[in-house]
């Protein structure tokens, strides 16, 4: 709610936003950017497939961990979010 009224537009727009129903406008995405402070360009950088192998490395490393261990590790990464 906050970042629409920081971009001075409504909440339901962001939301259609972020589920893919509407596209932002290019004024939009800089005032978006600005108040994520984030460079407009990184909307449109697949970010997955940027550190896809670094990802690949993480999960294969928690497969070989004990179920608890994996599991506390994964509660942490969760509440660091």
């Amino acid at each position: 709610m906050k970042l629409a009224e920081l971009c001075d537009t409504s909440p339901n727009y962001i939301a259609e936003i972020e589920i893919g129903r509407r596209f932002p406008s290019l004024k939009l995405i800089e005032k978006l950017g600005k108040e994520l402070n984030i460079e407009p360009y990184r909307f449109f950088i697949d970010e997955t497939k940027e550190h896809e192998s670094e990802v690949n490395e993480i999960i294969s490393l928690l497969s070989k961990l004990p179920d608890q261990q994996r599991l506390n590790v994964i509660n942490l990464i969760s509440s660091a979010q």
